[in-house]
């Protein structure tokens, strides 16, 4: 009984003070779907990532100059991500293809809960071509997409704040 009593205080210290709470991280798979799945508060989210892999030489090759895809290079062959689906209770959410389209050589996937509303982080690369990507979203939208070096997660390099509209007659 104090155990669970103990791990509510737990959860309701960290919601209280803006901490992350997360459900274990996904590996994602190179080739073909992942899905990451975590209830937070009312929230029941499920998130499916397709990839596929593209074969961009050997290691030993020297990296191209001209990039023609959005490959960090530290993966061969490279996995690219083609579709990023997010549920929220069931309901799809619209995913923005600028929320996923240029990432590739995804290696986890993590769901946290803010005070806020919820995160994806995608982390991926590797060494000096590793990143962390940080889509907000809540129960209707996606919010917001961050993309930074895992060497430097603090300093965002791109930002993309997503507006919802509606069209009536």
């Amino acid at each position: 009984m104090i155990r669970g009593g103990l791990r509510y205080w737990v959860i309701a210290a960290a919601m209280a003070t803006n901490c992350a709470l997360a459900v274990q991280p996904t590996k994602v798979a190179p080739n073909g779907e992942t899905s990451s799945a975590a209830t937070i508060g009312k929230l029941a989210i499920l998130v499916k990532i397709k990839t596929h892999e593209r074969e961009i030489g050997k290691p030993s090759d020297m990296i191209p100059s001209s990039r023609e895809s959005s490959c960090t290079y530290s993966r061969f062959p490279c996995s690219v991500v083609d579709r990023l689906d997010i549920s929220v209770n069931g309901s799809p959410l619209f995913v923005p293809r600028s929320a996923f389209c240029d990432l590739a050589d995804l290696n986890l996937v993590e769901i946290k809960a803010f005070e806020r509303g919820v995160v994806l982080v995608l982390h991926g690369g590797d060494a000096s071509e590793s990143y962390k990507a940080i889509i907000e979203f809540d129960a209707s939208e996606i919010k917001r997409r961050t993309l930074s070096s895992a060497m430097a997660p603090a300093q965002v390099l791109q930002e993309t704040i997503y507006h919802s509209q509606s069209v009536w007659d």
